[in-house]
């Protein structure tokens, strides 16, 4: 018995968005604007497509697909094949990335004949997408919860330790993600869509812990403020686990000092302020003008 159970997204932020994925490991397309969690039933075993519980570990992607294909062998055959075709697809863009990818190599490690992969996908593209669909929704699933019950500079780092983990422990498969999006274009679109959300709910739970003025989540500028610093956490994620520069590579080997850093840039960007009780990694401006006048010196400008 398969049956589905549909999940409402917590309308609060904690540190990341409900994301809008359908496809959760599942051999059936639903609408992309909910999240289902699906079990299925057979007798005296159940087995568990995606479980329920809040654990917050960082996982590998592919590893978790092939435990799926696995944990799955009683379900319907239209259900193992599609999960067998996901994990496979999963496998070959770890091995080959996106630009490598070929439907030739996804059927050849599935064991499947190549007609079969067009039963449940059009082509490598759609594939693909939902290989990234079903990261974004385990993302949604595993991420640390109760937030708000912790002080904003340990729930900014708990969170980024966490994403940063997934990113490094993901980074060959979502290397293509970029080249996948100029093929499928509503992923732009979703993922826009998504940060945006994200941004807006940063700025309400900034509301609630503040006392700030309701409005701000509705400035433009505010949204756009945090908007970058999204985009700006995004990107030396890519620089540091994708295209590996030489000289930022050395420098965030430590994943935990890297969140760390990431969460005061974080911290200072969204509050204004440094976290108190935190070592502050860069300086601010008013302790550059306070270190400056206990030595005798004008922190006025030149002219």
């Amino acid at each position: 018995m398969l049956t589905l159970r549909k999940l409402t997204a917590a309308p609060a932020i904690q540190s990341i968005p409900p994301f809008v994925s359908a496809r959760l490991l599942t051999a059936a397309v639903y609408d992309t604007s909910v999240i289902y969690d699906i079990d299925v039933n057979y007798g005296p075993c159940q087995v568990g497509v995606m479980n329920n519980d809040a654990d917050s570990q960082s996982f590998h992607l592919a590893t978790v697909l092939a435990e799926r294909v696995k944990a799955a062998a009683r379900a319907p055959k239209r259900t193992r094949t599609r999960l067998g075709l996901l994990a496979a697809t999963a496998a070959e863009m770890e091995i080959a990335g996106y630009h490598g990818l070929t439907t030739n190599g996804i059927v050849d490690r599935a064991g499947l004949a190549r007609g079969t992969f067009y039963l449940y996908f059009a082509n490598r593209a759609e594939a693909a997408f939902a290989v990234i669909r079903a990261f974004n929704a385990l993302m949604r699933r595993k991420r640390p919860r109760g937030g708000k019950a912790l002080p904003p500079f340990d729930a900014i780092y708990r969170m980024n330790l966490f994403y940063v983990d997934c990113y490094w422990r993901n980074a060959v498969l979502l290397a293509g993600k970029e080249a996948l999006m100029r093929d499928k274009p509503e992923m732009a679109r979703e993922r826009d869509f998504l940060n945006h959300r994200w941004a807006r709910a940063i700025l309400r739970d900034l509301v609630q812990r503040t006392g700030a003025s309701g409005s701000v989540g509705n400035d433009p500028s505010a949204v756009l403020a945090v908007r970058i610093v999204i985009a700006m956490a995004d990107e030396i994620l890519r620089e540091a686990y994708i295209y590996r520069t030489p000289l930022l590579e050395p420098l965030t080997r430590d994943r935990d000092q890297f969140a760390r850093v990431l969460s005061f840039v974080w911290y200072r960007a969204v509050f204004g302020c440094d976290p108190k009780g935190v070592e502050a990694p860069l300086p601010s401006i008013a302790n550059l003008f306070e270190t400056v006048s206990s030595a005798g010196y004008s922190a006025a400008p030149r002219r």
